[in-house]
């Protein structure tokens, strides 16, 4: 252990077993308190071995199927992360390219400030030209 990391992680792995060999220890612990210990954990058993012949091995072959790929899934996920992370990281920067050429492009016309019928005079600028013509 060289770093402060390889230590954390090592205490961490560390902990878990202890964590889990604890619980597992308390369940054992208290089946063998019990007057007939483990005797729910084997009726539970059969019952379930009695359900897989009575609807068949299919569907637990295909549940089966389904643990054992998942590993499989989220390694492909995994995989395919970098790649949609960079679809959105390019898709960003487009929109934002774009975005930017658009305003540039556009004459800068509101709406807003149309003068469809002509620029309309203020008071000051009629009193100018007022005083010019009087003149």
């Amino acid at each position: 252990m060289n770093t402060l990391f390889d230590f954390m992680t090592h205490v961490k792995g560390v902990e878990y077993i202890i964590a889990v060999s604890a619980i597992a220890g308390y369940i054992i612990y208290w089946e063998v308190l019990k007057h007939r210990p483990f005797k729910t954990l084997i009726h539970s058993g059969k019952e379930d071995l009695e359900f897989i012949k009575k609807t068949g091995y299919k569907d637990t072959l295909r549940t089966m199927g389904k643990v054992a790929a998942a590993p499989f899934i989220g390694l492909a996920y995994v995989i395919a992360l970098p790649f949609s992370f960079m679809f959105a990281l390019s898709t960003v920067a487009i929109n934002s390219v774009l975005s930017l050429a658009g305003r540039s492009a556009s004459f800068g016309w509101r709406p807003t400030e149309a003068y469809l019928a002509g620029k309309k005079k203020g008071k000051k600028e009629e009193t100018e030209i007022e005083k010019g013509e009087n003149k």
